[in-house]
């Protein structure tokens, strides 16, 4: 996995709320209620806060010391290649399925044996269909010829977006061997924009093999199901790759995801914006645009395009992918949003009742000097706005101490709510 610095991800949960926050030492600005006690974050134990099925998979094991910063939970997962630094539960949950892949990989696809198969055949050109896929896969759409699909990837290379920094440089793309990764992920059931090293370095190889004609020689063609067995009880990002067709060019997903941008209303220049930020990937890209078209009545959806031209880091790609599952999810199983609306650096959705709801894909809230600060500056901007009520819905936990601070600033707290809104059970 590629190791970010975690100060990018922690500054940005403490600053989104307001444009200015209480500088380090300075005493927490005065409230209504005063914002009283706070606390440090908490270290937890593994085995204490993930369900048995969590703590190890296929050739790996998460440690049991277990870091919160206040917001998101840091774990180390040990596996034979090397140590990871995993920010956050969901993004565990995609390594461990990772892990698992990673072993079935390794039954068909020897080091050795893939080393030989591209150096005796590296000549060679992509040969027609993918060996690895039993079924061709749809690409642009059904509805267009072969050359239809090539004029619509032309259209979209005109537009010159920028590609991700997940993906492979234009040359691997243009020769095909790109084309075998997403193949070859999406048979493993992983994503192939993965920054995790260990399954990157599996992908190379089987592309390599695949690229140069040999792969089926291995017994890899062999149908390996979704997350290859891992039972997590957590699902992360994982879980949602069967809603979109990860197999797909770039260029086509970024082509679609404009399509859907433009039918929502969002002004060309902010899509644009949107999809040219790097730090999203293509997957990242889809899943947040899938989850607002989703929301066909709520008004002011660009207003979280807008939210998430910041993003610079992968946490925080995850972190706002999530957060527009949750409002997604929100909009249908608990009651309608009707637009969005920017709060600070947040966005934040207003429903039928009047009332602002904020989804936090978090691990464990606590009330923090910063989290305590940031709802006392919040107090004023809900009052600007009619006094309206504003609710928190949580994935992970939420300290004794951030609920009671929480309620008593008259905010509404719903902890846990990974498994109603994200289909999560924790």
């Amino acid at each position: 996995m590629s190791i970010r610095p975690v100060f990018p991800a922690i500054l940005f949960v403490a600053l989104a709320l307001v444009s200015l926050s209480a500088a380090p030492g300075q005493a927490a600005p005065p409230s209504a209620k005063g914002t009283g006690a706070v606390e440090s974050p908490p270290t937890l134990r593994a085995s204490a806060i993930l369900p048995k099925s969590m703590l190890a998979a296929p050739n790996c094991r998460v440690d049991e010391t277990v870091k919160n910063d206040g917001y998101l939970n840091t774990y180390t997962l040990h596996t034979p290649q090397g140590d990871l630094k995993v920010l956050s539960t969901a993004l565990l949950v995609t390594r461990l399925q990772e892990c698992a892949a990673i072993a079935a990989m390794d039954k068909v696809a020897p080091a050795g044996q893939f080393g030989e198969a591209v150096k005796e055949k590296g000549k060679n050109t992509v040969k027609g269909a993918v060996n690895l896929v039993t079924s061709p896969l749809a690409t642009v759409g059904s509805a267009l010829s072969g050359v239809g699909k090539m004029f619509a990837r032309a259209e979209e290379s005109l537009v010159e977006s920028k590609a991700s920094k997940y993906e492979d440089n234009p040359a691997a793309a243009a020769l095909g061997y790109s084309r075998s990764k997403r193949d070859i992920a999406k048979r493993f059931g992983v994503d192939p924009y993965s920054t995790n090293p260990f399954l990157k370095e599996r992908l190379d190889r089987l592309a390599s093999a695949d690229f140069a004609g040999s792969l089926v020689a291995t017994g890899a063609s062999a149908a390996v199901p979704g997350a290859v067995g891992v039972g997590v009880s957590v699902a992360g990002t994982s879980k949602w790759l069967g809603d979109m067709d990860v197999a797909l060019p770039p260029a086509d997903l970024r082509r679609m995801n404009r399509e859907k941008l433009t039918a929502m209303g969002v002004p060309a220049d902010l899509a644009e914006a949107f999809i040219d930020n790097t730090d999203l990937s293509p997957v990242h890209q889809t899943l947040i645009v899938n989850a607002l078209a989703a929301m066909p009545r709520t008004a002011n959806r660009e207003a979280f395009i807008a939210f998430c031209l910041s993003t610079d880091t992968e946490d925080l790609a995850l972190f706002r992918e999530r957060m527009a599952l949750m409002f997604s999810s929100y909009n249908t199983r608990k009651e309608p949003i009707t637009r969005f609306e920017r709060v600070g650096r947040f966005a934040a959705g207003r429903t039928q009742s009047g009332a602002l709801v904020f989804c936090f894909p978090l691990d464990m809230l606590a009330w923090t000097r910063t989290t305590a600060d940031l709802v006392a500056k919040l107090q004023p901007i809900l009052a600007e706005r009619g006094g309206a009520k504003a609710t928190f819905w949580i994935t992970g936990g939420v300290t004794p101490l951030a609920r009671k601070s929480l309620e008593a600033h008259g905010i509404e707290v719903h902890p846990d709510a990974a498994a109603f809104l994200l289909g999560e059970a924790r």
